[in-house]
């Protein structure tokens, strides 16, 4: 089974990251850099609000209500985490509004891009929609469902950005909200799917032959998450945020054009950690440990043997592809590519390393590891960015993973070595 959902969650993602390679040439020559840098600076923003709207919820579901025994208990916790994600989107949205001046100076580096924060509260709605409604389909196995929604989401994205876009001219003030609107409608329209396959199988499910975890129980197991969470996101976007500030959104268009072909292996990681984690803990709740052990250690080979060739390939030939890709104006340093190729191998492996911590109790470790190699991403970017602008990011992001990496890989071994003494 977890083959068969691997292959199909991973045809998913490779459309999806074909037409993201198809996206950045479009709009690096249908919209000048300053406007592309804007809409990649609200990608990153939404993906940084993520956590604090949705809580971390996404994980507790799955490792809360992943079996089978909790199949009644879904649809009722769908319900009681909505309404908390809700009333959470909500506080978010008040607040940026309120503070959309700054805001807009944090994100975008000047005050007139405030326009834009309507839009990206809703990318926000959009992408926090999806998320959710995802997690209670990986819980209850309909990776099918997941993998078939994100080829439409996928669709959709480059359908309207070309349907705005490539007529020609349009700012992306104009067009932009219209994206975020798509996008949110797709994200309710995933979560009416979500209820009626959870309505569905919660009918056809006998009764659950132990409690439900209590509600207050999952906050906390959700809260650290949640900071661990916002520091990993944090970790990876914030020398965005300071570039715009030092060095204009021409720049971190570049630079995000960059990040965004040398994360194609991220898709592996990505591709892998979806639809494991379920596997993982199902096995770890019901007592079977070794099994565990032994799906951890083969997804990191497997990513390592399929992650290193293609990020070694994009750091080689990353110079001469981006600008054929996208323009000549997008030509940033070797080094920005070897350095961003090496931070996407060291984080995969990152992350797949700590799916048994998670599951062992040890979030509060993790985020200590997160807090640290944060404010170290910050101090470097704050160092390095001066004297060498984009590559400087690049090395910051390279040898902050290299230490998450290097921190995970022994406290892994000792859980898992563990697991056959259980």
């Amino acid at each position: 089974m977890l083959r068969v959902d691997t292959a199909l969650y991973g045809s998913a993602i490779l459309v999806d990251r074909l037409l993201a390679l198809l996206l950045l040439p479009l709009l690096t020559r249908a919209i000048g850099a300053g406007d592309y840098g804007a809409w990649t600076q609200t990608l990153v923003t939404s993906g940084l609000l993520l956590p604090l709207v949705l809580f971390a919820f996404p994980t507790t579901i799955v490792r809360s209500f992943a079996a089978e025994a909790r199949a009644r208990q879904r649809l009722p916790g769908f319900f009681r985490f909505g309404a908390i994600a809700l009333a959470l989107w909500c506080m978010a949205a008040l607040g940026a509004w309120a503070l959309r001046a700054p805001l807009a100076q944090l994100v975008w580096g000047e005050e007139a891009r405030m326009l834009l924060i309507p839009a990206l509260l809703g990318v926000l709605a959009g992408d926090a929609a999806v998320e959710f409604a995802n997690a209670w389909l990986r819980a209850a196995g309909h990776i099918g469902w997941i993998a078939a929604a994100l080829v439409l989401r996928s669709v959709l994205r480059y359908a309207v950005v070309w349907a705005m876009v490539a007529p020609g001219g349009q700012p992306l003030e104009g067009w932009l909200p219209v994206y975020a609107l798509t996008q949110a409608a797709l994200g309710l329209a995933l979560l009416a799917l979500a209820v009626g396959l959870l309505r569905r199988a919660a009918a056809s499910a006998p009764p659950a032959a132990d409690p439900a975890e209590s509600l207050p129980s999952m906050l906390r197991f959700s809260a650290p998450l949640v900071a661990l969470a916002l520091f990993g996101a944090l970790n990876n976007s914030v020398d965005r945020f300071l570039l715009v500030r030092g060095l204009g959104l021409d720049t971190v268009a570049i630079y995000a054009a960059a990040v965004s072909l040398c994360a194609v292996p991220a898709a592996l990681h990505g591709v892998i950690g979806f639809t494991l984690f379920p596997v993982l803990s199902r096995a770890w709740h019901e007592g079977r440990r070794s099994e565990a052990k032994r799906l951890t250690w083969r997804a990191l080979s497997v990513f390592a043997l399929a992650a290193v060739p293609l990020a070694t390939a994009i750091a080689a030939a990353g110079p001469w592809l981006l600008p054929w890709l996208a323009t000549a104006e997008y030509r940033p340093a070797w080094p920005v590519f070897v350095g961003q190729s090496l931070a996407v191998l060291l984080f995969g492996g990152y992350q797949i390393l700590l799916y048994p911590l998670l599951l062992d109790g040890r979030s509060g470790r993790v985020l200590q590891m997160a807090m640290a190699s944060a404010v170290a991403n910050v101090a470097l970017n704050l160092t390095l960015i001066p004297p060498l602008g984009m590559s400087g990011a690049a090395l910051a992001a390279a040898l902050c993973n290299a230490a998450l990496l290097a921190w995970v890989l022994p406290q892994a071994r000792r859980v898992l070595a563990q697991a056959d003494g259980r």
